[in-house]
């Protein structure tokens, strides 16, 4: 890991791999306490409010990626998710298309913790299947662990030119 960086600390007392997983479940909480509290508070418009919050993190994730050839997102597809501790698998590449396995997911743990339905994952798929086919090409979730699946299965395609 890059430690050089001025904007990162490192506590040395601390072991590197358990600083990384309390900040991974620190955001996959803050993320499921909004969902919850707007959920809880504004009902419909609660669930609207945290789509736009998705969405502009999608948003300024894709940025980075969105004049880039197909070429270059497939180098990069499933390692976003890895930053949050998902495990995922790449299935296959071809020319115009991209596929990968996530094989644990951590919102689908917290789901299962905090006995929750699906709602969460079901709207965070909906949100990013938007950005993505709208900015980089046209992902699909040909099978999903929410829906009892034993993995979630996610192809890109490349139907925008790049």
């Amino acid at each position: 890991m890059d430690t050089n960086m001025k904007d990162i600390y490192i506590d040395q007392n601390i072991p590197l791999e358990r600083q990384i997983a309390s900040l991974r479940q620190s955001s996959i909480d803050f993320q499921f306490n909004a969902f919850e509290v707007l959920e809880e508070k504004l009902g419909n418009e609660g669930i609207e409010i945290f789509k736009a919050i998705l969405r502009r993190g999608f948003k300024k994730a894709i940025d980075k990626y969105k004049d880039r050839s197909f070429e270059d997102i497939k180098k990069v597809a499933g390692i976003a998710e890895r930053f949050l501790g998902f495990q995922t698998e790449l299935d296959h590449v071809k020319d115009d298309e991209v596929q990968y396995s996530i094989t644990l997911c951590p919102f689908l743990e917290e789901s299962k913790v905090r006995g929750m339905d699906m709602n969460f994952c079901n709207i965070f798929e909906e949100v990013e299947t938007e950005e993505v086919s709208q900015y980089l090409g046209e992902i699909s979730e040909p099978s999903r662990m929410c829906q009892g699946d034993s993995k979630c299965t996610i192809r890109i395609k490349n139907t925008l030119g790049k």
